[in-house]
């Protein structure tokens, strides 16, 4: 499948609003797919549609690639909430960062990924930041 740029109809305008930036993996999200999708069918030859097999095949391997995110999420939150009662080190958010112990006393789930709290901080602090774990 080839897809040919589309320029906008003025030069310096855009076509729909931009997508924002909100994953810091710059990799696209559900909604970004779905507007190029609408995008890629609007603008395709009439004379000369799209296979629809390919079209199904990009949807099903869309799916697939969400419901892995969607496992990775929720066992990132079951790694979070087996560290509670555990004493841990963890890289902080500071500038510049360093490691610091603690007993992980609560858990917050959210859609920005899962976030511990220790004893001997008011900060929550990222799973992927956990260096150690004692007990």
């Amino acid at each position: 499948m080839s897809i040919s740029n589309v320029a906008p109809p003025n030069p310096g305008s855009t076509i729909g609003n931009p997508a924002p930036a909100t994953d810091p993996n710059n990799q696209l999200g559900q909604q970004t797919f779905l507007r190029l999708l609408t995008t890629q069918l609007s603008n395709q030859d009439p004379l000369n549609p799209q296979d629809q097999g390919q079209m199904l095949a990009q949807l099903a391997q869309f799916a697939t690639v969400e419901g892995v995110n969607s496992v990775v999420s929720t066992q990132k939150g079951m790694q979070a909430a087996n560290l509670l009662g555990k004493t841990i080190s963890i890289m902080n958010n500071a500038n510049p960062p360093a490691v610091i112990s603690g007993k992980v006393t609560s858990v917050n789930l959210s859609t920005s990924g899962a976030k511990i709290n220790l004893d001997n901080t008011s900060d929550q602090y990222s799973i992927d930041n956990v260096q150690q774990v004692f007990n």
